[in-house]
């Protein structure tokens, strides 16, 4: 990747530098370079500080430098290539920092080195990244060598390894995957005025969300209500019940401590998905999934989506791209897997698709949930929005057309009709004539809902 020359100097600042020239900066580019910038910085510190301070303050300035050099317009290729850059450069601090503190053992407090690798964490979740198990067994191994045996509780409070540790448990723990990168960033300032309201215990306790098992030093794992588990236990009651008072405050206009700077609109999402994902009962899977060796056939986007269900079912499989083989299946959705060297576009996070097993010849119309990239494979998620999804003739009083009803129509029901972006914004009325010339008047019932290539609405029907 090519760089720019870019004055991202520690005394000047990189928000200057977006500021004076937004619209030509590259910004996969400058974040490279910002790293760079500040890593030389920490290595060649002002001799009246001490390796420690200089390490701290260079950190905090790179993590703060990103947020200002994150794009504003967000499209897949633009996510992945600057997603992919800040993910490396992230790891390229990381390892400075242990490189420091292997040349001279306890040079860099382990705090410091802890809250570098929980950095690393968040930028590998959001850039849809598979866990690095190694990279969680070194933070395991800091953790443990820091709270012995004894210890049955710790809190994130204070300057210490256990904040960290927490900070890195609750990035895995927001399914920061699922965000936009502005949402992700409102969810991690979240995420750090939360910090001393999470804990993690040795004991049994109802609520914990997900467990740790240092003996192995594994990656966090999500646990049952009813589950047995050794090991630590992550525990978001106390933070659940903050962002109630966090959201309480917001809405009346009250000055929030920490989140000041945050967009009032971000925050606002922020605290809604964290208390999702955070609270006593938080998303579960509703159905089953059984496992299924097959092959997967799927088309990617709104026009090649509806051109496909416009044609012949069974003719149309062919369409499909078959190189992605079935791990799970379940009346919610599927899961699905693909070797990383695949030649064929892969779907990203928010794309409408229609699939179906190679085996099959009933098209599903889902949405894409959840990606994760390994070195070897790209693992997939689609939740299923309708198992018989029809293009069906509607007319809104302008002209009609052909949009897909993921329902059946029937009086007195709600249906969820998809369409092209900006198609359904209309509050009026709207009409579905039948495969019989029945004639169905359509009231919206909600604000129409935006995907990556189409909208998303529901109608009662009358």
């Amino acid at each position: 990747m090519a760089e720019q020359n870019i004055d991202t100097s520690p005394d000047r600042g990189t928000g200057s530098f977006v500021r004076e020239h937004d619209k030509g900066i590259d910004r996969a580019a400058a974040a490279i370079s910002t790293a760079k910038t500040y890593i030389a910085a920490m290595q060649t510190r002002d001799p009246m500080l001490s390796l420690a301070d200089s390490a701290t303050r260079a950190l905090e300035k790179f993590l703060d430098s990103l947020e200002t050099l994150c794009p504003d317009q967000e499209t897949g290729p633009d996510r992945f290539r600057w997603t992919v850059a800040v993910s490396q450069s992230m790891r390229d601090f990381l390892e400075a920092l242990r490189a420091a503190d292997r040349a001279e053992p306890g040079c860099i407090p382990a705090s410091v080195l802890a809250r570098a690798g929980a950095e690393a964490i968040r930028w590998d979740l959001v850039n849809r990244h598979a866990s690095d198990i190694r990279l969680w067994a070194w933070l395991g191994d800091l953790f443990a060598s820091n709270y012995g045996e004894g210890t049955q509780k710790v809190r994130g409070v204070g300057e210490t390894m256990a904040r960290e540790y927490l900070r890195a448990i609750a990035y895995h723990a927001a399914a920061l995957d699922q965000q936009t990168l502005k949402a992700g960033f409102a969810i991690a300032r979240l995420i750090a005025r939360l910090l001393p309201d999470l804990s993690m215990v040795r004991e049994h306790t109802e609520g914990a969300l997900y467990g740790v098992d240092l003996a192995q030093r594994g990656v966090p794992v999500r646990l049952a209500g009813s589950q047995s588990f050794l090991g630590w236990r992550f525990v978001t009651t106390e933070a659940a019940s903050r962002l109630s008072d966090i959201h309480g405050d917001l809405i009346r206009g009250k000055a929030l401590n920490g989140l000041e700077h945050v967009d009032a609109k971000e925050l606002h999402a922020a605290i809604m998905h964290l208390r999702r994902q955070w609270s006593f009962n938080p998303p579960m899977r509703r159905h089953r999934r059984y496992p299924l060796n097959a092959r997967l056939c799927m088309v990617r986007g709104y026009e090649q989506t509806m051109d496909l269900l416009g044609d012949d079912a069974t003719e149309a499989v062919s369409m499909g791209m078959g190189t992605w083989h079935i791990t799970d299946l379940s009346v919610g959705g599927v899961g699905a897997i693909t070797p990383r060297n695949i030649k064929v576009s892969v779907p990203v996070v928010g794309d409408l698709v229609a699939f179906c097993p190679e085996e099959g010849i009933k098209w599903h119309l889902g949405v894409v949930r959840r990606l994760r990239t390994s070195k070897s494979q790209i693992e997939i998620g689609i939740v299923t929005l309708s198992a018989n999804p029809e293009l069906t003739r509607i007319d809104d009083g302008r002209h009609p057309r052909k949009l897909c009803t993921c329902d059946p129509i029937q009086r007195g029901e709600a249906i969820r009709l998809v369409a092209p972006v900006g198609t359904l914004e209309n509050d009026d009325p709207i009409f579905a004539i039948g495969k019989n010339a029945t004639v169905h008047k359509l009231r919206p019932l909600d604000n129409a809902l935006r995907g990556k290539s189409f909208d998303l609405r529901i109608y009662q029907v009358t």
